[in-house]
């Protein structure tokens, strides 16, 4: 009797522990409709705080912890192995940077919600890795049970990454495992930064550029009347070769760099903490593209890459340090929106 009593009370404990927690469910199937061919997922789960977040529940807005069902470790390795066969000499790695949730309120009364979110993947084949993805960014959402909608839409966010993971082709280079896991320390060394001055020349894509490592040759670069730039030519032995710059990532001169973008050449800078361009977000897009777009993207039950701007803030037309990530070759508009506030 005494044991039976025992055994109701912990029982009772764990059901009033569960109360408190909101689980992270990974639903539906991830399979690998890429080109490479995976053994297994290695996941580093390299999160300073392991905490997910503490968020208001239902009308009475209980607050319960945000968790994995296990761990970040045991759960995604779970979800990939029931739609991924073993097979093949490499293993698919994930590393985990930062999964935070937040939830603000605001003066309107609506519910504004944050994801962090960090990973890096990478393919392993015996002691060697190699780049594949990665993904730094915060998906915003706007809903009256903005923290439910949240966390039923987690699994969106890593099942649209694997997608994108499986599509990506390795680079190259090969990696520690010490690399892998410090991915910052790692791109620092990269010779756009160790060398004082861009290099001269034409670059056709965002890893030539970080690599310093521009086209063959000595090109020159022409210009309209007004100033223009609008190709680079080189003369190789009498032959003239010439590329047009809208098919350039970047080119330098005078060991200054232009990235080019929506709106045209745009000088690049560096500093301690990377290679950025000095200007306005809405400059770097389309018109049509909708910055604003992230708040609605979970809704629906798909992901919108866009990135929600604070509607009050208006820094999608305010000149910004945008940061280029050297591994992606995107924009990096994490530090710009969580430097916002959503009151």
């Amino acid at each position: 009797m005494k044991k039976l009593l025992q055994m109701m009370m912990v029982l009772l404990m764990l059901n009033a522990f569960a109360q408190n927690k909101e689980f992270i469910k990974l639903k539906g199937d991830i399979p690998n409709n890429g080109e490479g061919d995976y053994n297994s997922l290695i996941v580093i789960d390299k999160r300073i705080n392991k905490s997910i977040g503490f968020l208001p529940f239902g009308d009475n807005r209980e607050m319960k912890e945000v968790s994995f069902s296990k761990s970040a470790e045991e759960d995604l390795v779970g979800w990939y192995q029931k739609s991924n066969l073993k097979g093949g000499k490499q293993d698919l790695v994930l590393v985990l940077h930062n999964l935070d949730l937040s939830v603000k309120e605001t003066e309107e009364r609506k519910n504004i919600g944050r994801i962090n979110f960090s990973v890096q993947s990478f393919v392993k084949e015996g002691d060697r890795y190699r780049f594949l993805y990665k993904k730094d960014t915060v998906f915003m959402f706007s809903h009256r049970d903005v923290s439910d909608i949240m966390v039923k839409n987690i699994h969106h966010l890593f099942s649209l990454y694997f997608d994108r993971t499986y599509k990506a082709k390795p680079v190259n280079y090969i990696l520690s495992i010490d690399e892998v896991s410090d991915y910052k320390s790692y791109v620092r060394n990269f010779p756009v930064f160790k060398n004082e001055v861009f290099k001269d020349g034409i670059y056709l894509d965002y890893n030539s550029f970080f690599r310093q490592t521009p086209e063959e040759g000595n090109y020159v670069i022409e210009r309209f009347e007004e100033g223009k730039p609008y190709r680079a030519v080189k003369n190789d032995n009498g032959k003239k070769k010439k590329i047009p710059l809208h098919k350039a990532y970047v080119f330098v001169e005078n060991g200054k760099a232009y990235k080019n973008t929506f709106s045209g050449f745009q000088e690049v800078f560096k500093n301690e903490k990377g290679v950025f361009l000095l200007t306005k977000p809405d400059s770097l897009f389309p018109p049509q593209y909708d910055l604003k777009l992230g708040l609605m993207f979970g809704l629906a039950g798909a992901i919108a890459d866009a990135i929600m701007y604070s509607p009050k803030s208006g820094s999608g037309k305010t000149v910004q340090e945008i940061y280029i990530d050297p591994m992606t070759g995107q924009y990096d508009f994490v530090d710009i929106l969580n430097a916002e506030k959503t009151e």
